[in-house]
């Protein structure tokens, strides 16, 4: 007997499809100045060529747009659409994988992936954990980073 509620098989058919549209934003060196001064970090670094590398926790200004859902957050175009009778979601953990540092003049690609769907209950009732992979590549083809979400959906 399947106990699961949310996951579903059209739910489970989602791990390894795009949960959104890629994204793609050019770096400029501006937008890594303007991130040191909010951020209050002096130290500047420039590699043997001069140009500017990026903290490791920079991220370009990407514009997502979309539209605001019942549950306060900002959807992304081309976002799916997972359809449940859930509609809370929460932020359970985020874990990044640091490689090439993002350079001015960077051209950066966003591409988010659903990695596994796990359903719990909780004392509520059932829970969709939702884990995703954003890989951060230049165009190069060279991967920046990669951040791994869990989102809780209850």
């Amino acid at each position: 007997m399947n106990t699961n509620i949310l996951l579903t098989d059209a739910v489970k058919a989602l791990i390894g499809h795009a949960m959104w549209d890629a994204e793609t934003v050019e770096v400029h060196e501006s937008d890594i100045l303007r991130y040191h001064e909010a951020i209050e970090d002096p130290m500047i670094v420039r590699d043997d060529d001069g140009v500017l590398l990026a903290p490791p926790l920079f991220l370009p200004p990407f514009h997502h747009g979309g539209t605001i859902g019942e549950d306060g957050r900002r959807s992304k175009p081309g976002e799916l659409d997972i359809d449940l009778p859930v509609k809370r979601r929460l932020m359970a953990g985020c874990d990044i994988r640091f490689d090439v540092p993002i350079r001015a003049g960077d051209t950066i690609t966003a591409t988010t992936t659903i990695t596994n769907l796990t359903e719990k209950q909780g004392s509520t009732g059932p829970m969709l954990l939702i884990e995703t992979a954003t890989a951060y590549t230049n165009q190069k083809g060279q991967t920046n980073r990669i951040e791994t979400w869990v989102v809780i959906r209850r």
